[in-house]
């Protein structure tokens, strides 16, 4: 069996992957704490404050649920600005084929490190630290299908 994709991850694409996974985690429980703490704050304080606590309080209250998510933003933009153009990734019985306008690699299945399905994507994980994202655009109705299928050939220990 094969499975072959072109590359199509936009910056939305890695700025809903690192908000998922920031805010299921336990720096994610932190920011909500901080940001309801905020809001405490604000609420009992705001009225006799100084114009700089009240901006600072402000500032506590935007800094989680609007400037995290923009900066976010703005590095998945250069992120995915920074892809490779014409990527195709392709899945067969060796393993990950990946192709591009200057250059291709081959990743057999024991490369394979980690798969983790999330809600609008699937990650292949080459190391720790880097992988391949497919989203449901890219695998259409597949998702469930190439899920297992990458399961079955790379040696996870789950």
């Amino acid at each position: 069996m094969e499975y072959r994709f072109r590359n199509e991850v936009t910056a939305m694409d890695f700025w809903r992957l690192v908000m998922r996974r920031t805010y299921r985690s336990t720096a994610g429980v932190c920011n909500l704490v901080f940001t309801a703490a905020m809001f405490v704050l604000v609420f009992r304080f705001f009225s006799t404050a100084s114009d700089f606590y009240r901006g600072l309080m402000l500032f506590g209250c935007l800094l989680f649920p609007v400037i995290q998510p923009l900066v976010i933003y703005g590095k998945a933009r250069k992120q995915a600005a920074a892809l490779p153009k014409g990527m195709e990734l392709k899945f067969d019985e060796q393993g990950l084929h990946v192709k591009t306008q200057e250059a291709a690699s081959d990743i057999p299945w024991s490369g394979i490190k980690n798969v983790v399905k999330e809600a609008h994507m699937i990650v292949v994980f080459s190391d720790n630290v880097h992988g391949y994202l497919l989203t449901d655009r890219m695998l259409g109705g597949r998702k469930q299908e190439f899920y297992e299928y990458v399961l079955s050939k790379a040696d996870l220990k789950k």
